[in-house]
């Protein structure tokens, strides 16, 4: 596999990128571990529908903050777009994962 991420460039993306990483996302990853892995197992159990019903909440989400054209507070940027940035790769990567889930139960 690691040949194949490559192609894409990923692995010399990380490398470069290393302390960033290390400093950065990893203490978040740890920090949020205790909340997050009972979540996923969870999702895991119920199997594909948990994951296409969070890909639903998180687009929803997004969804409804531009319909009612929410603000964000002190910046007065569309709310939408800031947090949009963030639900919309989540609302993919879980629907991913529910599609993937899916076709390992064929």
């Amino acid at each position: 596999m690691l040949p194949s991420i490559e192609a894409t460039g990923a692995l010399s993306l990380v490398g470069s990128n290393q302390q960033l990483l290390v400093n950065g996302i990893a203490p978040l990853l740890i920090e949020a571990a205790p909340l997050v892995l009972p979540v996923v197992a969870g999702a895991l159990e119920i199997g594909p529908p948990a994951f296409f019903a969070a890909s639903a909440g998180l687009a929803g989400a997004d969804y409804a903050l531009f319909a009612n054209n929410v603000q964000v507070p002190f910046v007065g940027l569309p709310a939408g777009v800031l947090v949009g940035a963030l639900l919309v790769p989540l609302s993919v990567v879980t629907g991913g994962l529910g599609v993937f889930l899916a076709g390992l139960k064929k």
